[in-house]
């Protein structure tokens, strides 16, 4: 009887601390935006399409009035934003170039991708990121280059 109440005690704390792990971690489900625009090359209208996918991950910060106290209430934190942006420049299935664009967001971050004359702009509040759809390159302004943090890449 002893056995049987001891594993019966162990299948319980085992399944207990198993559901305790599987939960939330802070990781927001990722949302996804697309975008077509035109640009003129050498007098012909080009069609172009920007996708953007975005994951967020908080951070767990616990009040200081609550240090020590068993149950602590959790503070907002500020998320690290991850953006791929996928940029389709010949209308085909695949996509020509890829950009990973982090930065230290807030929880509503005003996010917007707007067509320029040359390409797109990037805007996360005051912040910009200009990109040049037809030599396939980035500017950053010269106050928001602390802010972004770029990874560029080709899928060729």
């Amino acid at each position: 009887m002893k056995k049987i109440l001891t594993i019966l005690s162990f299948a319980t704390l085992t399944t207990f601390a198993g559901y305790s792990q599987s939960q939330n971690s802070g990781v927001m489900k990722a949302t996804t935006q697309m975008n077509t625009f035109t640009i003129s090359e050498n007098g012909v209208e080009k069609e172009y399409s920007v996708k953007v996918m975005e994951r967020r991950k908080y951070g767990m910060e616990l009040n200081r009035k609550d240090r020590g106290m068993v149950n602590q209430d959790r503070k907002l934190s500020s998320p690290l934003v991850t953006k791929l942006v996928a940029i389709d420049s010949d209308s085909d299935a695949n996509y020509d170039d890829y950009m990973v664009l982090k930065y230290r967001g807030t929880e509503n971050n005003d996010f917007d991708v707007v067509q320029t004359e040359k390409g797109f702009d990037i805007k996360v509040d005051d912040k910009t990121m200009h990109y040049d759809v037809l030599e396939s390159n980035y500017l950053v302004d010269k106050k928001s280059k602390n802010f972004f943090i770029i990874e560029e890449f080709e899928s060729k």
